[in-house]
């Protein structure tokens, strides 16, 4: 790949933009977004103007959350109606054949099945565990499954995940900071042990985190989700995906497709 060339990817269950935006930060570029819920849409077409919503265009790259309740720690307690929609991202993946894949969700023991249906479709993969009191001070551990059709590739990028340090890459990170726990979407029953509250104290108790601290603990700029409904703003954010912690992941595969040299 020359230097020059620039790296795109298409967006599979795009949300509130979190993983797009973070890895436009690193230099990449959005072709088309895959969402059906209509608040993100809303969002993603006031950010991502010139961008195809729910249609397929050309891609290096191929990435997505996909929902996470069917695997989620209160999924697994309350229980889920949402269906597992990992076989989607396979199936759009075995479709386009990018020559890298980057997948977020929650840790799970499925992740191993996952990994080994990329295998299956000719991709070495490689499983960052990620936690994004690294960057903005909320703990969210995520895991990030890294694919690429290339074997080398796939090896450079673990040799540079396992060795780069999170601080020598990130400018802002947030060493020794104490993490508030990991965002959640607003429970429908108000006060429960799964929100995100503050306490002010004995005179004004409890409250909920502001949308302004919302979106800052996810790394998206403030006022990012401005214009939606109260609820939507909460489970939006709730159910994104912390930015700089894309924009890390988002270097490491420039670095890797466009074979820039790292340290001795």
């Amino acid at each position: 790949m020359k230097i020059e060339e620039e790296i795109t990817f298409g967006s599979l269950f795009s949300g509130g933009g979190g993983l797009d935006m973070g890895l436009e930060r690193a230099g990449l570029k959005c072709t088309f977004q895959v969402e059906n819920d209509k608040h993100c849409i809303t969002l993603l077409n006031r950010h991502w103007p010139d961008v195809p919503k729910n249609e397929i265009r050309p891609c290096m790259g191929l990435v997505g959350g996909d929902p996470c309740p069917i695997r989620s720690k209160l999924g697994i307690l309350t229980g889920s109606s949402f269906p597992d929609m990992s076989g989607y991202f396979l199936a759009m993946a075995g479709r386009i054949k990018p020559r890298w894949v980057l997948r977020e969700n929650v840790p799970s023991p499925d992740v191993r099945d996952f990994t080994a249906a990329l295998a299956a479709l000719g991709y070495g993969v490689v499983v960052i565990k990620m936690d994004s009191k690294a960057f903005t001070g909320q703990m969210r551990r995520r895991d990030f499954v890294v694919g690429f059709r290339n074997k080398q590739h796939t090896k450079r990028f673990e040799a540079l995940a396992r060795r780069k340090s999170i601080q020598e890459d990130n400018p802002q990170y947030c060493q020794g900071r104490k993490a508030v726990r990991c965002l959640t979407k607003r429970g429908r029953g108000g006060l429960n042990i799964f929100a995100n509250f503050v306490y002010e104290g004995s005179d004004r108790g409890l409250r909920s985190l502001s949308h302004t601290e919302r979106e800052s603990l996810q790394g998206w700029p403030i006022g990012w989700t401005d214009g939606l409904p109260h609820s939507a703003r909460e489970r939006i954010t709730g159910n994104g995906v912390t930015a700089p912690v894309a924009t890390y992941l988002g270097r490491l595969i420039i670095k890797v497709l466009k074979n820039i040299v790292v340290g001795p």
